[in-house]
């Protein structure tokens, strides 16, 4: 692909009530063939997003299509900011499409050029970060909910000392299973997936990119 270094586009900002610390890694709350959208009662909050989010998306949302979310609230500290750290397209070599939203210390993006970017994707990350350019990183106002395609080239936040509470809502559509070791399990459905090693195949696109497990049909 060579339009890496897009922005990522704005759809509003929004008041998320988030008041207690949570870990959830790619969360489906959305299947194929399972009727609506099934939210632990954790997560009812975030609800008026993923509608924002199905408003936005109209007719390229369709049946075969899984929603995921990722929700983490915890203290941000230099050196964690309760992210992925590095330069990364998410769906990398994927057409799958992230949202994003967190309420301080906000995701950076590099809105610029890259050039003749490696399809393998540890090389790939090293490219982005040796390619960034510090004066065309940009960063969106706190609570901006933010659309992103797999041209969008970003990072976790540098957080300054001595770091604070920080709340990241991360909404996936993909037509893939995310099946990662580590991902959480909502157990609202029933299915059980084949989980695979997180370190082995993240971000590789032959395995449906960013965070996503293999390509396994529904």
């Amino acid at each position: 692909m060579s339009d890496y270094g897009s922005a990522p586009e704005v759809i509003g900002s929004f008041d998320v009530d988030w008041y207690e610390y949570m870990h959830y890694l790619y969360l489906p709350v959305v299947m194929p063939g399972q009727y609506g959208v099934r939210l632990p009662d954790r997560l009812e909050f975030v609800r008026p997003v993923i509608e924002a989010v199905f408003a936005h998306e109209g007719a390229r949302i369709y049946d075969d299509c899984y929603l995921y979310i990722t929700a983490r609230r915890g203290y941000a500290t230099p050196g964690n900011p309760l992210n992925r750290p590095g330069w990364h397209a998410d769906g990398f070599g994927t057409g799958d499409i992230n949202y994003i939203w967190t309420d301080r210390y906000p995701t950076q993006f590099a809105e610029q050029t890259f050039h003749d970017i490696s399809d393998d994707h540890v090389r790939s990350i090293e490219q982005f970060g040796e390619q960034v350019e510090p004066a065309r990183v940009v960063t969106y106002p706190d609570c901006t909910l933010l659309r992103l395609d797999a041209s969008v080239v970003h990072a976790a936040p540098e957080i300054p000392p001595p770091g604070g509470e920080r709340s990241f809502l991360k909404i996936s559509l993909s037509h893939e299973r995310y099946n990662l070791l580590g991902n959480s399990h909502n157990y609202l459905f029933d299915y059980d997936w084949r989980m695979w090693s997180r370190e082995e195949i993240r971000n590789d696109p032959a395995y449906a990119g960013g965070d996503a497990g293999p390509r396994v049909p529904a």
